[in-house]
């Protein structure tokens, strides 16, 4: 009897055993693939500063000289681009990161307003000439100077309906009275200093929800983008599983194929340099996503459940802040 019982034991160890085997050869494998090239909560603050310094100069320059990058001669945006495709070469942290998104779309928004002072066909947009072929379109010509011009408003109206069936309104402008807050100093709060340890441990929760992404993201690809990030429970956590995410696709671990009309996420391996060296390029893409998005996209793809797991919220301070 004793010896049926020490078997049964025996055996439920090495089953023990087993799965804590695999669990540690997971995380292995998992943290050889997360190497320090793509995410290092350890990098070496000099060149965190560095990063910091850099990106804010690109930003303070392009903002100062706004009006000379908007002439069709000049060349800063290009230029612009050229250093950030330099700099995020050495990004492995969040806040880095953010400081090259904002970077790209302020050079992004210069570009499209750039885009629409191009001349056309050489030739500058001519109001006069503009305003003078539309009177002739609405038979305003004078025939002499004792007869006064009739414009036919109409023929104006049916060629702008093709375009519009928007009715041209004025709205008046209501006034405000505007009240002074009043703040009760009894709600208030001190806001919370973050130390070196609190800015560490959100690197590392990271890293950890990175992983878990990968994780998932093995197991269930090929999977539709939108039905893999999106949590119809929560649009905040959509967001971030966005973010979690992009941190694998501009590393190459991810790929994103929209050959057949829908965004596919999968697996793939990271290039090599000699695949940059053969002339593979990267490329960013910002996307941008709000609540009334967030809704349609539900109802679109008829998501009801998350694929990635909610997670937990971070406990939330009450009050106000001193101000």
């Amino acid at each position: 009897m004793s010896s049926g019982t020490r078997n049964i034991t025996n055996d439920s160890d090495k089953e023990n055993m087993m799965d804590v085997n695999e669990r540690n050869q997971m995380e292995e494998d998992t943290s050889s693939y997360f190497d320090k090239k793509t995410y290092d909560p350890d990098q070496d603050k000099d060149e965190k500063r560095w990063l910091r310094r850099e990106y804010r100069t690109l930003i303070t320059e392009t903002e100062e000289r706004r009006q000379d990058y908007l002439r069709s001669e000049s060349n800063g945006l290009s230029q612009n681009i050229v250093k950030a495709n330099e700099l995020v070469q050495k990004v492995k942290n969040t806040h880095e990161a953010t400081l090259d998104s904002r970077l790209l779309v302020l050079t992004s928004d210069l570009g499209v307003q750039k885009a629409r002072l191009m001349k056309l066909d050489s030739n500058m947009f001519d109001a006069d000439d503009y305003i003078s072929k539309l009177i002739t379109l609405m038979g305003g010509r004078q025939v002499s100077d004792e007869e006064e011009p009739t414009l036919n408003w109409k023929e104006v109206g049916e060629i702008a309906s093709h375009y519009t069936q928007r009715v041209p309104t004025q709205k008046e402008r209501k006034s405000g009275i505007r009240q002074n807050l009043v703040k009760d100093k009894k709600e208030m709060t001190m806001p919370k200093q973050l130390g070196e340890k609190d800015i560490e441990r959100q690197e590392n929760e990271t890293t950890r929800n990175v992983i878990m992404i990968w994780e998932i993201l093995n197991e269930k690809q090929p999977i539709n983008f939108f039905e893999f990030v999106i949590n119809p429970e929560s649009f905040g956590q959509t967001v971030e599983n966005i973010f979690y995410l992009s941190f694998l696709v501009r590393d190459g671990k991810v790929s994103i194929d929209d050959d057949e009309g829908q965004p596919i996420l999968s697996l793939c391996e990271p290039p090599t340099a000699e695949d940059y060296n053969n002339g593979l390029l990267k490329k960013q893409l910002i996307m941008g996503i709000d609540m009334n998005t967030w809704r349609e996209l539900i109802e679109v793809y008829d998501i009801r459940q998350t694929a990635i797991p909610t997670r937990k919220s971070r406990e939330k301070t009450t009050g106000k802040w001193y101000g």
